[in-house]
C-alpha cells in the first residue's frame, strides 16, 4: 500500500464531505474505476421550508454543477428566476444545489422546473460549462391563514428500507397532502452524500416531495455517522429571524389554514454522557433551548390563533409504563423522552396543543389525552417486512381535525380520532 496516496485520498474525500460554503470539490468516486457515476441531475426536487412568502428547493447533481429555478404563477410562463446567490457567489457543488424562492405571495400555486448545468473548474480564467438541463415542470401552494383545509403525512423509522419507501411513497402519492412529516430516522447513520440522495431525496425512485413539501424531523439515527454534519446540504435548517433562536433550527411552527404545526427535536436516546458519543454531544442544553423557542412559537399571532395545533418528535415524550427508559439510564436506550417530556410537555398543555405524533419505537401506539396532560400522543410503526409500517395522516373538514393511522402490509386502518377546535 502506497501510504502517501492513501493519506491524500482521504484528505481529499474530507474536503469532498465538508460542504463548508458550497464550494464543490469533486468526489474520487467518479475518478477511480469500477465506480458508477452519477448522471448530471441525480434527483426530483425536493420542496422544503415553506412559508407564505418562499420556499427552498433542494435537488441532488452527481458531477460539479450550478443551476437555477425558474418559476411563476402559470404553467406556460414561468418568468420568474431564483438564482440563490449568497455573498455574491452562485450555487457549486458536487452533489446538492440548493434554492430559496422568496417574495412570493401566500397561498398562492407556483409553477417551478429546475436548471441544472454541469461546471468544470479549472482555474481562476479557465473552466467548462455544460448546456442546462431542465426537470419537469412542477407546482406547490405556499402557505396561507385564509383557507379553510390543510392536511399533512407522516412517516418515519424509514432506515434506507426501499421496499418500505416505496410503499410509503405510493401511499402519499394516493394521499395528496399539503406536507409531508418525515418524523426522524430516516437512515440507519449517516455516512455519504450517496447514501442521503438514495435514502432522502429519492426515495424508491419517487418525487415524492417535488410538489407537497417535506418537513424534516430528525430521529436519534440522523445524528449518527461521521457525514452527519454535513446533512443541512440536502436537509437545510430553517432560517429564523429571532437571534434567540439561532439553537434551534432544526425546529419549525407553520400555519396553513386552520392547522399549525409544530416540529420539535428530541435528539439522541441515549444520555449525553453515554460512551458511545465520547463526549462529542450536548443535547440536554439543546431541549432546554427549544423549551424557550417553543413557547416564543406558540405566541406568535398565527399559531395562537390557530384552531388546531399538532406537535411532532421522534421520540414520545410521553410513557404510561412507570418501568420504560425515559433516556437518562447508561443501560438500554430510551423508549421515550423523559427530560423532552417535562419541558416541553407543560408548555403543550398551557397552549392547548391537541396530539404529538411520535415514532421511534417501530410500533403503533395511541395515549389519549387526561385531564393533566391534554394533549394526545400516537406513534407510527417501524420499516421492516415483518413489523408494522405506518401512515398517519391528519385533515381539517367540517370545523374538525381527523386524524387515521394506515398499516400499510395489511391494509388495515389502525385507529382514526376527530378533533374538536381548541379552546385555549
Amino acid at each position: 500500500m502506497n501510504l502517501l496516496n492513501t493519506n491524500r485520498r482521504r484528505f481529499l474525500e474530507l474536503l469532498t464531505v465538508s460542504g463548508l460554503g458550497l464550494t464543490a470539490i469533486p468526489t474520487l468516486q467518479a475518478q477511480e474505476k469500477g465506480v458508477v457515476e452519477h448522471p448530471l441531475v441525480d434527483s426530483p426536487p425536493v420542496l422544503q421550508c415553506p412559508s407564505e412568502t418562499g420556499m427552498t428547493v433542494v435537488w441532488a447533481v452527481g458531477i460539479p454543477a450550478t443551476g437555477w429555478v425558474e418559476f411563476g404563477t402559470e404553467k406556460g410562463k414561468l418568468d420568474q428566476i431564483a438564482s440563490g446567490e449568497k455573498n455574491g457567489l452562485l450555487p457549486y457543488h458536487d452533489r446538492f444545489l440548493q434554492i430559496r424562492l422568496s417574495g412570493l405571495k401566500p397561498n398562492t400555486r407556483y409553477f417551478y422546473r429546475t436548471a441544472t448545468a454541469s461546471f468544470k473548474y479549472i482555474n481562476a480564467y479557465k473552466f467548462e460549462r455544460g448546456e442546462p438541463e431542465y426537470s419537469n415542470v412542477y407546482s406547490f401552494v405556499t402557505l396561507g391563514t385564509d383557507k379553510e383545509n390543510s392536511s399533512f403525512s407522516v412517516i418515519n423509522d424509514t432506515h434506507e428500507n426501499q421496499k418500505t419507501l416505496k410503499l410509503l411513497t405510493e401511499r402519499l402519492k394516493l394521499l395528496d397532502s399539503d406536507y409531508t412529516v418525515w418524523n426522524g430516522d430516516l437512515v440507519n447513520s449517516v455516512e455519504n452524500a450517496d447514501q442521503v440522495v438514495k435514502a432522502i431525496l429519492r426515495p424508491a425512485h419517487s418525487p415524492f416531495a417535488a410538489e407537497h413539501p417535506l418537513l424534516f424531523v430528525p430521529g436519534n439515527h440522523d445524528y449518527r455517522g461521521n457525514w452527519s454534519r454535513n446533512l443541512e446540504l440536502a436537509l437545510p435548517h430553517w432560517s429564523l429571524n429571532d437571534l434567540r433562536d439561532q439553537v434551534t433550527t432544526r425546529n419549525f411552527a407553520i400555519r396553513n389554514g386552520s392547522l399549525a404545526l409544530i416540529g420539535l427535536d428530541t435528539g439522541e436516546d441515549k444520555p449525553d454522557h453515554h460512551p458511545a458519543w465520547a463526549g462529542l454531544a450536548k443535547f440536554e442544553p439543546y431541549r432546554i433551548a427549544q423549551r424557550d423557542w417553543l413557547e416564543r412559537a406558540l405566541n406568535k399571532p398565527e399559531i395562537a390563533s390557530a384552531p388546531f395545533i399538532v406537535a411532532f418528535c421522534h421520540i414520545p415524550i410521553f410513557s404510561s409504563n412507570p418501568k420504560a427508559n425515559g433516556g437518562d439510564s447508561l443501560q438500554g436506550f430510551a423508549s421515550f423522552q423523559r427530560q423532552a417530556g417535562n419541558l416541553w410537555g407543560p408548555l403543550l398543555t398551557k397552549y392547548g396543543v391537541q396530539l404529538v405524533v411520535c415514532a421511534h419505537q417501530h410500533r403503533f401506539h395511541f395515549e389519549p389525552a387526561t385531564p393533566e396532560r391534554t394533549w394526545a400522543q400516537v406513534i407510527g410503526g417501524g420499516h421492516a417486512e415483518n413489523a408494522q409500517v405506518t401512515v398517519i395522516h391528519g385533515r381539517t373538514k367540517s370545523g374538525k381535525l381527523e386524524v387515521v393511522v394506515d398499516e400499510l402490509h395489511s391494509g388495515n386502518e389502525l385507529g382514526r380520532w376527530t378533533f374538536e377546535k381548541r379552546t385555549t
